[in-house]
This record gives structure tokens, C-alpha cells and sequence, in this order.
């Protein structure tokens, strides 16, 4: 999210959304329990390293049509399209579908459950609008389209 903050810095709401146009799944900072505690959990310049138990920073995930399949399959398998290694989250947990009105999610029968601003979800599809709140298992998310983020990067969302 830094990044996304300094890269924005100085533009207005418009030429943010015509250079990022994409919608935005945001990974909440907070506890993450990944499922081997022990495994190095980043490599960079060939250097391990392991991450602490706590991630001081959001991520911001760019949601794009997927082509293989009408989902984005969300879950701690390697096999999705977005994988997030926390021990609360099934193999495949969310599944994000673009519509013609816009971004929906489902519970995929995962195990620990999913919410959508507080309410449960199950198979049945709901419209995400920016700003709402996804729990999976424990991991929060927050989905934004452009003209939100940039909101939530200039603090005023």
C-alpha cells in the first residue's frame, strides 16, 4: 500500500482511475498464521527470511477477469489465483466473480467460514460494493474500485 500511496502522490482522482483502473482487494494488516510456522516465508536476493507472526502493512491485490476460468479462486492451495498461506483459510475459500454490475463473492465450502460486512455467506453470490469488508476464516479484506483506494490512499476513505 505504500507504494500505491507514493506512486499516487500528486495525482487527482482522475488520472489515478485511468492509470489503475482495476478493482482492489485489500489484505488487511493483522495476524497471520501461516501454516508452517517454521518455513521461511520470503526470498529475496537469495536471502531467507521469515516474517513475523503480524503483517504491519496492507496489500493490495488488483482483481483482473480471469480468463481460464468466470472466477478468481482465493485460498491457501498454490493452485489459486490468489494465495494467501493462513492456516484459517480451506484450500480454496473465496471465489470473486466478475459480473456485468460489477464484483461478487462466495464462500467456496470452506471449512472456518466467510463473512461480508458481518453477515455470513455461503454458495450464493454477493455484490461487493467499495469500502465493504470480507472475513475468510480470520484474514480481513477490504474491496475497493479505483476511485476507493485512492480514497483510502489519500485517508480521507
Amino acid at each position: 500500500m505504500s507504494w500505491l500511496a507514493k506512486d499516487s502522490s500528486g495525482k487527482t482522482l482522475d488520472a489515478f482511475t485511468r492509470s489503475r483502473p482495476e478493482d482492489w482487494l485489500v489484505w488487511e494488516a493483522g495476524p497471520w498464521r501461516p501454516t508452517y510456522q517454521s518455513r521461511d516465508t520470503l526470498a529475496h536476493d537469495g536471502l531467507l527470511s521469515s516474517v513475523p507472526h503480524g503483517a504491519g502493512e496492507s496489500l493490495a491485490i488488483a482483481l483482473e477477469t480471469p480468463t481460464a476460468r468466470p472466477y478468481l479462486a482465493l485460498g491457501r492451495a498454490s493452485d489459486n489465483d490468489i494465495v494467501v498461506d493462513d492456516a484459517t483459510l480451506s484450500r480454496v475459500h473465496l471465489l470473486l466473480q466478475r459480473e456485468p454490475l460489477g464484483w461478487t463473492v462466495r464462500d467456496a465450502g470452506s471449512t472456518n467460514g466467510s463473512s461480508v460486512e458481518g453477515a455470513p455467506i455461503g454458495p450464493d453470490a454477493v455484490a461487493l460494493q467499495t469500502g465493504m469488508r470480507v472475513l475468510a476464516g480470520s484474514v480481513r479484506f477490504t474491496f475497493y474500485d479505483s476511485g476507493g483506494l485512492y480514497l483510502r490512499l489519500r485517508g480521507k476513505a
